[in-house]
């Protein structure tokens, strides 16, 4: 039987995370889902069985045997780090459940990029483990594949606020990284011999230190 086909309609169901409906009017009260106590599911439209999922001795967690049917009663597979979750961690009180299907990833994960990478997560993380893919192969999708050392290279050595989550797109010019580079080249001068641009012609990504012929 459905989990929600067990909810009763004479059960009240006004339940604070902290003990069952019962008989004594004066109790009434404690039952009442309060917001102050922290993030808590309403249970409007729980079954009046409480112990379907919590134990009697602690109202906080569920029980050691519970099992839910996430995909069956919601239409929504639990899979990867999603399915190692506690069920607090998106039912709470942030709003409706249905909220998470209609904004996404949105409805859970604050997005630390500030929109500056797009609103698809999947475009750079996987659903297993939340971490993103690699970035010579984030990189790739981009106007500058990342290769020889640029490969080994730090994302905030180019991406300023990088380790905060923040990437604001990069001019692509070898100046914008490496203007102090050219003001070190001193032997032969490459500012005074007007050797500030192209540097293609000379230097390859394979290595910082030596200039190679590209040709």
């Amino acid at each position: 039987m459905s989990f929600w086909a067990r909810t009763t309609a004479t059960f009240a169901a006004l339940v604070l995370a902290g003990a069952c409906l019962t008989q004594n009017p004066a109790s009434i009260k404690q039952h009442l889902w309060w917001a102050g106590l922290g993030p808590v599911l309403p249970h409007e439209t729980f079954p009046a069985d409480c112990a379907l999922c919590h134990e009697g001795t602690d109202w906080q967690g569920v029980r050691a045997d519970f099992t839910f049917d996430h995909a069956a009663e919601t239409g929504y597979t639990l899979a990867g780090a999603h399915a190692r979750a506690t069920c607090l961690l998106c039912h709470n009180d942030r709003g409706p459940v249905a909220m998470f299907q209609t904004q996404g990833c949105a409805g859970c994960h604050e997005d630390i990029h500030r929109a500056q990478l797009g609103p698809d997560c999947a475009r750079c993380h996987q659903e297993n483990t939340w971490q993103p893919f690699g970035q010579i192969e984030l990189h790739a999708r981009t106007r500058f594949p990342l290769i020889g050392v640029h490969a080994a290279t730090a994302c905030h050595r180019c991406h300023q606020g990088a380790e905060l989550g923040s990437f604001v797109p990069t001019d692509t010019e070898c100046l914008t990284c490496h203007r102090s580079d050219l003001a070190r080249a001193v032997n032969p001068n490459h500012a005074g011999l007007g050797w500030v641009d192209r540097c293609n012609r000379c230097h390859l990504p394979r290595t910082w230190n030596h200039a190679e012929i590209n040709n």
